[in-house]
Parts: structure tokens; C-alpha cells; sequence
């Protein structure tokens, strides 16, 4: 469906089925009619519609059965109240209740123990029940009681919140209630930021489900987290508002997504790589398996410099590697193994490398002195995206993501890394003529990737598994003077 104004530039939003920037609209009594009202104009901006509390329990069982199907041709999921699920628990009728949920058609389940004093090991045991019966589980971490709440530490939620997601849940929302002045809030509904970047420093952010009914709430956490942030208790007539919040359409959000983010533009090959050049971008330059990521071990093991080739012939020096289809090039050192560089015996020393695609691309990306070029993959994605960040932003430049793919077609693991490094620049507005990758297996999907297959047959796994590892190192590697040295921190102006 083609949206009207279509024409103007908006940031990236993960399509449904999203596994960030979820939002989780809270239902409190909408009649089917109403329900189908919102669902008409806001279901690609719902990704689960949560029965508030106890309400389905108090609705015949034909209209929370009508509201599930509507729910389910919208392709939104259907998740009764956590505190549905605590009054089953106290009464020892869990077993009775998902099963009744699973015939009324919820096929997404909370649990909490925000009201009633709940054991871990009994929430776990909940958590497990939950997945058995084969819905989508969603925890949640904190109490609805303030006094309680407010004595809950950070560390605790960290702890309880990594505990809950290695049993398999999908998600851990942080309670904050309908008031929004729990969890990471204070009373009066603001942020608190020092407990907010605890919480996310030792969690991750695509993991939590922050409630946020307010919308400065929801304008806070979209500025600093970035437009994927995952929100909830989202009243349904605030849904379309939201949308415009995370897409910078909003006056609350449009300077910080419009003015401040730099232009993101993901390139192929060579020629993708000459057109950055001449824009003077900094380029991102992604050969996955294995140039890159060969590169980025070897500078964080103490190399001196890496000096990329294009011909075998010029791969002469100090230390010389070099492969042609994945296979060592007779006359030099060591094939492209970023595993070369683990024993650290090539320490302080100058590497030459040729590689069938990547370095190809680094000398194309740096055939322009305006340029600044940058080496990425999935083992620094955090690191260059926030380093390309900064430099773009002090030096008013935009961000190529150049994937070095193979005969001018892009290859899974590189469009892989590149995505992984577009999801960091939260919010930055991206164009592509590649569709992103999301992965959710990136040891699996790197090992079935044609590069993946050919190293594996040639007895090379364990290079595509190293690569296949996301931010190991947080160092940055940069093209300057014909070498590729270790960014000394600084943004980069040339």
C-alpha cells in the first residue's frame, strides 16, 4: 500500500515481524468495532496488543475471541495481563488458564511478579510452563507496589532480567505501570538516566521492553535508545503519534532524526565504493569472511600496519598474505585467516594482504583523499558504527556502508555485517537498494553462506565461526597512506 507523501525521506524502521522497535499497545476495554477502528489505521505499528491486567477475564468469552482473531489477520499478537497470569498462579490454576488462553486464541503470554510475592525458581518454573504450551513469553521485571519497587536495585533487575532471558524469554519489560513513575522513572515520570545506562549496559537494549504511557517517556527514550526501542503501555489512540515519534515527524523528534544524523547509504563493489569516494563520505568497507575481519584481528593483536594489495605480484614484504577463491596464494606467508594473528608472534610487524574482493574495495574507497575509510565487520560493529558516527557528525560528512560482496552481487555475511552496523546508527536515515539482513543465527547463517560453504569445504570452519562473532574488539581500523592503521580514538577529518 502506497502511503500518502511517500516522498519524503524517513528514517529506518525494522518491517513486521520486527525483533526491535516493538510496540506493545495496551488494551484496557476496547469493543471489537473499536479495536478493528485502530487496527485499521495503526496494525503495522503494533506488534502485540496486551489485554490490560484482568480485563479479559471479565469479557465474555466470544468477544476475547472475536478480539484474538481480529488481532491475529493483522498479523499483531494477543497477550493477556501478567497480572492475569499471578491471580492463575495463586489460585494453583496456571495449567487451566494457558490452556484457556490457547483455545480463546492469545498466542503471546506475560509473566510477572509485580503484585504477588513470587519465588524465582516458581516465575521460571511459570516462564517454562508458558513456553511449553507453545506461546511467545514475555517477562517482566519490577514490582507495581512503589515502596517495593523502589527498593528493587539495578543489579538486581540485571540479574533477574539475564536469568529470564536465557530460559527463552523474548522479551523483559521494565515496569513502570500505567502511571509511568516505576522502574527506571522517577515520581514524577522522568527518566533516570544513570540507572536507565546501567540497566542497558548490562542487558542490551533489543532485549528490554520499557513501558513508557507518557509521551515525554516516549520522546526521552527515542532520542537517547534510538527508534528500534522496544515500548509499551501504549494507550491504542496514541499508536499513530508514536510512529511519528520514531520516525523524526513529529517536532518533538524531527531535528534530532532530520539535522543531527548523518545520511546513511549502503554501496556494493568497487563501483559502489568510487561513487563514496567522490562524495567524500566515511565509508564503512565490509568483507566479512574474511579481509575485514583479518584486518581488525590483526591491528588488535599488536600488528604495526596492514598494507592492502589488489594483484598478487605487489604482495611483497615483511609479513604477505593472500588468497584467490579462499585458497592461499602459492607465493606468500599465510593465507587470509584472521586465526593467523591469535598466537601474537606477528606482533609490531607490517602485514601485506591481497584478497580476492576486499581489498579491492579499500584501495577503491580510498582512491579520493576526501574520503575517510574505515574497516568493519561483524567483530567491531558496535565500535566503527559509533566511531563513523562521530566522524560524520563533527565533520558534516554522510556514512557509506560498503559491502565488498563477490562479481558485483552482495553476499549474506557481509550484508549481515552491514546491517548489524545500519541497526547501531539508531534512527539515521538509510538507503538501500539491499535488502538488510537480520539474523538471528550468525554462526549458522555465516557457515550456509557461499563463502561460508567454500572455506568449510576447503577445512576452513573455524575462520567463518571466528567471523561470525559479533563486537570482540572494540578497535577501529582506518585506510590512510596506503595502510590500514588503528584509529587512535579521534574522530578522523582526512
Amino acid at each position: 500500500m502506497e502511503l500518502a507523501f511517500s516522498f519524503l525521506q524517513k528514517p529506518h524502521r525494522s518491517p513486521k515481524p520486527r525483533q526491535s522497535g516493538i510496540t506493545m499497545a495496551l488494551d484496557k476495554n476496547l469493543s471489537v468495532s473499536e479495536l478493528e477502528a485502530v487496527l485499521s489505521t495503526s496494525a503495522e505499528f503494533i506488534d502485540v496488543m496486551k489485554f490490560g491486567w484482568c480485563t479479559s477475564a471479565i469479557m465474555p468469552r466470544q468477544i476475547v475471541r472475536e478480539k484474538c482473531e481480529l488481532l491475529q489477520k493483522y498479523q499483531v499478537a494477543a497477550c493477556p495481563g501478567g497480572t492475569l497470569l499471578e491471580l492463575a498462579f495463586l489460585q494453583g490454576k496456571l495449567p487451566q488458564m494457558l490452556s484457556h488462553a490457547r483455545e480463546l486464541g492469545f498466542d503471546c503470554i506475560e509473566v510477572s511478579n509485580g503484585t504477588i510475592p513470587m519465588r524465582e525458581r516458581d516465575k521460571i518454573d511459570c516462564i517454562r510452563r508458558a513456553l511449553d504450551g507453545g506461546f511467545r513469553v514475555i517477562s517482566e521485571v519490577g514490582s507495581k507496589i512503589a515502596e517495593e519497587d523502589r527498593r528493587l536495585r539495578v543489579e538486581d533487575r540485571i540479574s533477574q532480567t539475564l536469568t529470564e532471558l536465557k530460559e527463552g524469554v523474548w522479551k523483559v519489560i521494565v515496569e513502570a505501570r500505567e502511571s509511568g513513575t516505576l522502574g527506571i522513572y522517577d515520581s514524577a515520570g522522568k527518566v533516570d538516566v544513570s540507572t536507565l545506562d546501567e540497566l542497558c549496559r548490562g542487558v542490551g537494549i533489543d532485549c528490554l521492553l520499557f513501558e513508557a504511557p507518557l509521551k515525554q517517556q516516549q520522546v526521552e527514550l527515542i532520542i537517547k535508545l534510538g527508534n528500534d526501542v522496544n515500548l509499551g503501555n501504549v494507550a491504542p489512540q496514541e499508536l499513530v503519534s508514536l510512529e511519528t515519534l520514531r520516525l523524526g515527524m513529529r517536532g518533538d523528534t524531527m531535528r534530532h532524526f532530520h539535522l543531527a544524523l548523518p545520511q546513511v547509504r549502503i554501496e556494493l563493489g568497487p563501483s559502489g565504493a568510487l561513487a563514496a569516494a567522490k562524495r567524500g563520505d566515511v565509508i564503512i568497507v565490509i568483507d566479512a569472511i574474511r579481509a575485514s575481519s583479518t584486518i581488525i584481528t590483526a591491528l588488535a593483536n599488536g600488528v604495526k600496519c596492514v598494507r592492502p594489495v589488489a594483484t598478487a605480484e605487489e604482495c611483497v614484504g615483511e609479513i604477505t598474505m593472500g588468497e584467490r577463491g579462499g585458497k592461499k596464494i602459492a607465493q606468500v606467508d599465510y593465507d587470509n585467516s584472521p586465526l593467523v594473528f591469535n598466537s601474537g608472534q606477528l606482533h609490531g610487524k607490517e602485514v601485506v594482504l591481497t584478497s580476492s574482493n576486499g581489498t579491492e574495495c579499500i584501495l577503491a574507497a580510498g582512491s579520493d583523499s576526501k574520503a575517510v575509510v574505515l574497516i568493519g565487520a561483524l567483530l567491531n560493529a558496535s565500535s566503527v558504527a559509533q566511531f563513523a558516527l562521530e566522524t560524520a557528525r563533527t565533520t558534516g560528512r554522510g556514512i557509506s556502508i560498503l559491502v565488498a560482496g563477490r562479481n558485483n552481487e552482495a553476499v549474506t555475511e557481509d550484508v549481515i555485517a552491514a546491517s548489524e552496523i545500519a541497526f547501531t546508527l539508531r534512527g539515521a536515515p538509510i538507503h538501500s537498494d539491499i535488502d538488510l539482513i537480520v539474523s538471528e543465527d550468525f554462526v549458522l547463517d555465516f557457515l550456509n553462506s557461499a563463502s561460508g560453504r567454500n572455506l568449510s569445504a576447503l577445512g576452513r570452519s573455524e575462520d567463518v565461526i571466528f567471523c561470525a562473532r559479533k563486537d570482540v574488539f572494540d578497535i577501529v581500523p582506518v585506510f590512510r597512506d596506503r595502510v590500514v592503521v588503528a584509529a587512535s580514538g579521534k574522530v578522523v577529518s582526512s
